[in-house]
């Protein structure tokens, strides 16, 4: 279903909304052509607090990830494709950010961000809040704010979990990759959610910003 909208003095806005069986109903904005962008850091631009970690995703996935990163988080166990940080003393309910890359063997980097949407939130009792899909120099990307229900395998501790995070589906010589960030914290953690809103919109992909949606 579609809804259109007329602002005055804006573009317009499309709406797309699509509900499943037994699942939540999402609502994603898309940019139509003339649509206010939504605000973003501008380049070099680091939330205060923070500073810009680099990752190299390895030989096999030869792609560097920057994004900005707080002093008190903490690099966890990783390999060249898998990088994981972690802050807080609870070990079932700490903070988390896991970056990892894998081959991918859909027929597009689009087709790999659509799998990987279908697939997440999937339980009733989770929903996406706000999210933005388009396209970058060498793929496509989905970016997102989600809640997790208990039930999701990816909770923390089987506990509303809040979840931000992008999906790309990204070429790199001649072969497609998938190229996942998720940050995660507890639903009641609003320190943590309120830095992932600064901090997502800081990923960098080969040195090109990755858009996010306006977060709720």
């Amino acid at each position: 279903m579609v809804l259109g909208f007329g602002l005055s003095g804006c573009s317009a806005l499309q709406i797309h909304t699509a509900e499943k069986d037994a699942a939540p109903v999402r609502v994603a904005v898309q940019d139509q052509p003339g649509s206010e962008p939504t605000a973003e850091p501008t380049k070099g631009g680091v939330p205060e607090g923070m500073t810009m970690e680099t990752i190299n995703l390895g030989a096999a996935c030869p792609v560097e990830i920057g994004f900005a990163l707080g002093g008190d988080w903490t690099a966890g166990s990783s390999s060249e494709q898998f990088h994981v940080y972690s802050r807080g003393t609870s070990v079932t309910e700490s903070d988390m950010i896991i970056i990892s890359c894998n081959e991918a063997y859909d027929d597009s980097a689009q087709a790999v961000v659509d799998g990987k949407k279908n697939y997440a939130f999937s339980e009733k009792d989770s929903q996406v809040q706000a999210e933005r899909m388009g396209t970058i120099t060498a793929g496509a990307f989905w970016s997102y704010q989600g809640m997790l229900g208990p039930t999701e395998i990816l909770s923390i501790n089987q506990r509303p979990t809040a979840m931000y995070g992008t999906q790309l589906g990204y070429k790199v010589n001649g072969r497609l990759v998938n190229i996942s960030i998720e940050m995660r914290a507890l639903e009641t953690n609003t320190k943590a959610t309120e830095e992932f809103k600064q901090m997502l919109p800081t990923l960098e992909v080969e040195g090109e910003r990755v858009p996010t949606p306006q977060f709720k």
